[in-house]
C-alpha cells in the first residue's frame, strides 16, 4: 500500500458494487482500483485518457480516467460489464476534480467562453510568435552566401495532349460570410470545434448527474431492504 496521500479520489455504488479509484502522481500516474473492498487494479498510465480493465476480475466492467492536458484529474467513469453507458464516479469532496464539476455545472456559459476563448487562443498564439520570429529574422545582418550553381540537365518537352472542352459551369455566387469562413476554415475550425467540445461536456455533466443520483437512489433502497429484512 502506498503511504503518500493520493492526488485524487473518487467513489461510487453502481449496480450493487462499491467502486474506488485513486490517483498518485501528475506525469507517471499510479491507478488503484478498488471494487467491494479488493484490489482489482494497480497500475501506471502517463495515458491522459487510459482505459482499463481488470484482467482477473472482468465482471467488474471498464474503467476509463480523463486527465486535463496539464495533468489534472478531470473524471473517473466505470463502464459495467455488458454495458454501453458509463457512469462517474463521485469525486473527493473539495478535490481539483469536484472543482472542476461544479465550475462546469455552476457556470455553463462561462466554461464554454473560457473554453472558446482557448481555441482563439490556438490560432492567434502561433500567428504572433510566427510575426515575432519573421521581425527578429529580418532585423539580423545576415552574411552574403555565394553558393554554387547547380547545372541541371535540360529534359525533353513532352507532347500536349488535347483535352475535350468540357460545358460552361454555372456561377453561383455564395454568401459573403460563407466564402470568408472558407478562407479562413484553417483558423476558424479551432474555434468552433472548442466551443462544439464544451457544449458537448456541459450536456455530458448533466446527464452524469441524473445517473450518479440514480445509483445512490438504488444503493440507498438496497441498503434499506438490507436493513429491513
Amino acid at each position: 500500500m502506498p503511504t503518500d496521500a493520493p492526488l485524487q479520489t473518487w467513489e461510487l455504488r453502481v449496480d450493487g458494487r462499491a467502486h474506488r479509484v485513486e490517483v498518485r502522481g501528475s506525469v507517471s500516474r499510479r491507478i488503484q482500483w478498488w471494487v467491494d473492498g479488493d484490489l482489482v487494479l494497480d497500475k501506471k498510465s502517463a495515458d491522459d485518457k487510459p482505459r482499463l480493465t481488470a484482467p482477473d476480475r472482468p465482471e467488474v466492467g471498464a474503467l476509463s480516467l480523463r486527465f486535463s492536458g496539464l495533468g489534472k484529474p478531470r473524471r473517473a467513469t466505470v463502464t459495467p460489464q455488458g454495458q454501453l453507458t458509463g457512469i462517474d464516479l463521485d469525486p473527493e469532496e473539495d478535490s481539483p476534480a469536484a472543482a472542476y464539476e461544479d465550475r462546469v455545472r455552476a457556470n455553463p456559459r462561462r466554461y464554454a467562453l473560457v473554453q472558446t476563448a482557448g481555441g482563439v487562443a490556438a490560432v492567434v498564439v502561433p500567428i504572433l510568435v510566427t510575426l515575432l520570429l519573421a521581425r527578429v529574422a529580418f532585423s539580423i545582418d545576415w552574411p552574403d552566401w555565394d553558393l554554387p550553381s547547380i547545372p541541371w540537365p535540360n529534359l525533353p518537352s513532352l507532347p500536349s495532349i488535347p483535352l475535350p472542352d468540357l460545358p460552361d459551369l454555372p456561377d453561383v455566387s455564395l454568401p459573403g460570410w460563407l466564402e470568408w469562413a472558407l478562407d479562413n476554415a484553417h483558423f476558424v475550425w479551432p474555434v468552433i470545434l472548442a466551443f462544439v467540445v464544451a457544449r458537448g461536456e456541459i450536456a455530458r455533466r448533466r446527464k452524469q448527474d441524473e445517473l450518479r443520483a440514480r445509483a445512490r437512489a438504488e444503493a440507498q433502497d438496497r441498503d434499506d431492504g438490507e436493513a429491513s429484512s
